[in-house]
């Protein structure tokens, strides 16, 4: 048991200190040149998605705003937009587009709609030698016309962060599930849980964290208790305190302590294991696009980006750990090595994140993620240890989404904590777990005789 408190103290770890769910969509789709909205009317038309997966946006107004000069024939039916000596026609209809007097193929084509003139944005904008790309989480168009390296922006804010020696974390994560009411009928379970971190880093990691949960099932809300947690690791151990509100606001404690040669290579806070967790994060990045530039409640210019790694890093991590407990005759090893494999195979693919960054200190400032993958591949892989589970119920269990924001605050200024007594006096889970199988068997004995 106490392998797998480890395993899932150490998920909740790399959840929560490292990155984080996306912002909700609008209906409407935005076209943003170098961070200014373009504002489309009813006269100048609205963007929409074809049929072949691709944005078309008013003619005129896009290419205006753009700066560049636009002119109709109505006889050859080609729209025409010219910046600087970039001459670039789009035949209504066709799948190409001509670029000073070179045609070029495109996988949809410009129409007209409404007596107004729609073109594949993209194709257009980017043979003028902008950079055009798709923020899915906010439906925008994002044209840059001045070259953003955004993977060296990332890359030096994500070198910033991990010299962060403490800081607090304000966390929302939403979670929705369909389950069936007693009519049998598929109504969706909502549950809101808001979290407030802690972590310090140096000279060892210990973090605190308040919980307090919101259901809403079936149209009614239940408020859950609180949880708070602390959490302590070195090279050598890994310990976890929980305390469960009872309800009257009282905490009831217990703690899990698990030794493990691995915290020696994922704990450890020195300018070598820094440098190679960066040389890990510049290996499996895959890739980092700018989305262009916000303003936040306090006035902040924040930088939006989105950055991909491979889920193969976590066979870097945890690789050699799996085969070292997979062929245990331990259950809970052997279970806690079918939970890591999930991660260790990249189970739930790549892992997308969007990351604000202070265009002022050039420090990453908020995380969006989401976790659906993660929390899927999880259940799946606990499916041995919570028992045979009915294949209704598991693929409720796969439909589970989960997304996560966590703005970061006080970095380096974070107020320290003590661990309170209780939770150090503490009994020990695995304990407890053990009494009550011991209660449950005599109980059982007893009934049969």
């Amino acid at each position: 048991m106490k392998k797998v408190i480890f395993i899932l103290s150490l998920v909740f770890i790399l959840a929560f200190t490292s990155v984080t769910a996306f912002a909700q969509t609008a209906n409407e789709i935005t076209v943003a040149i170098d961070s200014v909205k373009v504002e489309f009317t009813e006269d100048s038309g609205f963007p929409f998605i074809d049929e072949n997966s691709r944005t078309l946006v008013p003619f005129k107004k896009a290419l205006e705003t753009y700066g560049a000069t636009v002119e109709w024939n109505n006889d050859s039916r080609v729209a025409t937009a010219v910046k600087n000596d970039i001459k670039v026609e789009v035949p209504i209809g066709q799948n190409y587009i001509i670029v000073n007097g070179e045609q070029k193929a495109i996988d949809t084509a410009a129409r007209i709609v409404n007596d107004r003139t729609f073109l594949p944005i993209k194709a257009v904008i980017e043979a003028f030698g902008s950079e055009v790309v798709w923020d899915q989480n906010l439906r925008t168009v994002v044209i840059t016309t001045i070259p953003v390296d955004a993977k060296a922006i990332f890359t030096q804010a994500n070198s910033k962060s991990a010299d962060w020696k403490n800081y607090d974390a304000d966390i929302i994560m939403n979670m929705s599930l369909p389950v069936k009411d007693d009519a049998g009928s598929i109504q969706t379970m909502t549950m809101n849980m808001k979290m407030f971190m802690t972590i310090f880093t140096d000279p060892s990691i210990k973090a605190k964290i308040n919980s307090s949960v919101v259901m809403n099932m079936m149209g009614q809300e239940v408020v859950q208790p609180v949880m708070d947690m602390y959490l302590t690791a070195d090279d050598k151990s890994l310990t976890t305190y929980m305390g469960m509100n009872d309800g009257t606001g009282s905490l009831t404690w217990t703690k899990s302590a698990v030794e493990d040669e691995m915290f020696g290579e994922l704990f450890k806070h020195n300018k070598e294991t820094i440098k190679a967790n960066q040389e890990l994060t510049e290996k499996y990045t895959k890739d980092v696009k700018y989305f262009g530039k916000y303003k936040d409640e306090a006035g902040k210019t924040l930088l939006r980006m989105q950055y991909t790694m491979s889920g193969e890093i976590y066979n870097d991590m945890f690789g050699e750990y799996i085969k070292n407990i997979e062929s245990s005759t331990d259950e809970q090893e052997a279970m806690t090595a079918e939970i890591l494999k999930g991660f260790a195979n990249g189970n739930f693919g790549d892992l997308t994140y969007i990351i604000y960054i202070d265009e002022a200190t050039g420090e990453i400032v908020k995380y969006e993620m989401d976790l659906s993958s993660i929390v899927n591949s999880m259940m799946e892989g606990m499916t041995a240890m919570l028992g045979e589970i009915p294949a209704e119920e598991m693929e409720m269990l796969k439909q589970m989404k989960a997304t996560m924001v966590m703005e970061v605050l006080n970095v380096n200024q974070a107020k320290d904590f003590e661990i309170p007594e209780e939770a150090l006096n503490a009994p020990e889970m695995s304990e407890l777990i053990e009494q009550t199988q011991d209660t449950t068997t005599e109980s059982t004995e007893t009934g049969i005789q």
